[in-house]
C-alpha cells in the first residue's frame, strides 16, 4: 500500500468516528429530553389525579402531599368539604388548560369527561389514558374495587 491510500483510509476512519460520535451524542440528547418530559408529565398527571380524588372524596385531602401554596390554602378549609371540592375543581380546571401543552388528545378528553361528570368510572378512564400516554400500557383493565 502506498502512503496516499493509507492516509485516505485513516482520514475516512477519522471522519467516520467523528460522525458516529455526533450521532451517538444526538441520540443520547434526545433520550435525555424524552426522559425529562416523561418525568414532568408524570408529576403533572399525579397532581391531576390527586385533585380528582379530592373532588370525589374531599375527606381524603389529608392523605396527599401538596405544594406549599396548596397546603396553606387547603389547611384553611380542611373542615369544609364543599370548599375543598370547589378548590380541587378550580385546580383541576387549571391543570386541564395547561394539559393542552403536554397531554395526548385522549388524556385531554378524559379529563374533560371527568370535569363534566366526576365519578369513579371517569377517574379510572382518565388514569388509564395517562398510563397509556406515559408508558404505552393499556392492556390492563382497572376495575373500581374500592
Amino acid at each position: 500500500m502506498d502512503t496516499q491510500t493509507i492516509l485516505s483510509i485513516l482520514g475516512l476512519l477519522g471522519i467516520g468516528g467523528i460522525v458516529g460520535s455526533y450521532i451517538q451524542y444526538a441520540l443520547n440528547q434526545k433520550g435525555d429530553i424524552t426522559k425529562e418530559v416523561r418525568i414532568l408529565n408524570e408529576d403533572k398527571y399525579r397532581s391531576i389525579l390527586v385533585f380528582m380524588r379530592c373532588i370525589l372524596d374531599p375527606t381524603a385531602v389529608n392523605q396527599f402531599g401538596f405544594s406549599n401554596k396548596d397546603e396553606v390554602n387547603l389547611n384553611k378549609i380542611k373542615d369544609d368539604t364543599e370548599k375543598i371540592i370547589a378548590y380541587a375543581k378550580s385546580k383541576l380546571k387549571e391543570y386541564y388548560y395547561h394539559s393542552f401543552l403536554y397531554a395526548s388528545d385522549n388524556v385531554i378528553n378524559e379529563i374533560e369527561n371527568f370535569i363534566e361528570t366526576p365519578n369513579e368510572d371517569n377517574f379510572i378512564k382518565t388514569a388509564n389514558a395517562m398510563r397509556k400516554d406515559l408508558w404505552n400500557k393499556s392492556k390492563v383493565e382497572i376495575q373500581n374495587k374500592y
